[in-house]
């Protein structure tokens, strides 16, 4: 899926994690940094790209964050376990660049 939302033009980097959900058990979450000088995007223009392209509709992301940056583990790796707790709502968005 991340290979989807990295083929818009705009979209410099992409990462998607798992949300907790109560009904369905999980929902998609993307976190998407846009590229420099890029126009700004909406969620909703960001669904409907990877809609477009064919994407099953149980797998495109129910919400959509732009951020700066993505938080990192020590060794310099995208920590999804950050992004996965930003999503759930028990920690901050990742930090800025």
């Amino acid at each position: 899926m991340e290979n989807h939302i990295l083929a818009h033009p705009s979209v410099h980097d992409a990462n998607v994690v798992a949300k907790p959900d109560a009904y369905l058990g999980e929902r998609i979450c993307a976190y998407v940094i846009l590229r420099p000088g890029a126009e700004p995007l909406k969620a909703l223009a960001v669904r409907r790209f990877v809609q477009r392209r064919g994407l099953a509709a149980y797998k495109i992301p129910d919400r959509v964050e732009f951020v700066d940056a993505f938080p990192q583990t020590g060794v310099g790796k995208v920590s999804k376990k950050d992004l996965r707790a930003a999503a759930a709502g028990h920690a901050p968005p990742a930090p800025d660049a």
